[in-house]
């Protein structure tokens, strides 16, 4: 089974980034290899992915054939329930930086990054019954 986590720079797909820049940055990523012009996947001894650069509709549908974009607004990660997750998220994170978008995991809604804050809401005081 695998599981998806999902790198883009605006919730309609609107944001595009430069396919080259984007391919030279993962290329030098020691955990993957380039098996096509617009896709990668697990280097030896890491865990199973497959990372597609694509171009979404709004909707977040895409398709790909391999061939290269000169510009792309979503990279995919498709990750294998065998491998331990804090690793892909590490991976998506790592990109989404590059790029300065976010990333996340539909299924569960769960954002990856940018790190939400979660701040401890202050305990309320009880009034007073003295005033």
């Amino acid at each position: 089974m695998s599981w998806y986590l999902t790198i883009r720079g605006a919730p309609d797909y609107s944001r595009f980034a430069a396919t080259a820049q984007l391919v030279e940055f993962l290329a030098a990523m020691p955990e993957l290899r380039q098996t096509s012009p617009v896709q990668f996947e697990a280097a030896n001894g890491q865990p199973w992915v497959c990372l597609i650069l694509a171009n979404c509709d709004p909707r977040g549908n895409y398709r790909t054939d391999g061939a290269f974009l000169p510009r792309v607004n979503v990279v995919e990660l498709v990750c294998s329930h065998s491998g331990d997750p804090r690793w892909y998220d590490a991976l998506a994170c790592r990109i989404a930086a590059f790029l300065d978008w976010s990333a996340f995991e539909d299924h569960e809604e769960r954002q990856v990054w940018p790190p939400i804050e979660r701040r401890q809401a202050e305990p309320v005081a009880a009034p007073d019954p003295a005033t």
